[in-house]
């Protein structure tokens, strides 16, 4: 589940956000799960393999989401679109 969230957090940043905005990001997503490991007891080294799965799925997804930007933008503009007057 927490893969999940990972990687649509991910396309998000990637659809919406420059490349400056993955290392707060990650730095934030770490912060939490390290601390969310301690509050349940276990110690710094015991989740250090699900939280490099984690970073590099959501760069992954990141870069997903830079791949899916333009496709994304067409999209949107063909959603947008203003009606034409003409007959």
């Amino acid at each position: 589940m927490l893969l999940l969230l990972v990687c649509i957090a991910g396309i998000f940043l990637g659809l919406h956000f420059r490349v400056l905005v993955l290392l707060p990001a990650s730095l934030l997503g770490s912060a939490i799960f390290v601390f969310a490991n301690f509050s349940t007891g276990l110690g710094l080294y015991a989740g250090v393999g699900d939280l490099l799965i984690l970073l590099i799925s959501g760069q992954a997804s990141y870069m997903l989401g830079l791949a899916g930007r333009d496709a994304y933008g067409q999209i949107l503009a063909r959603f947008h679109a203003v009606q034409s007057n003409r007959i």
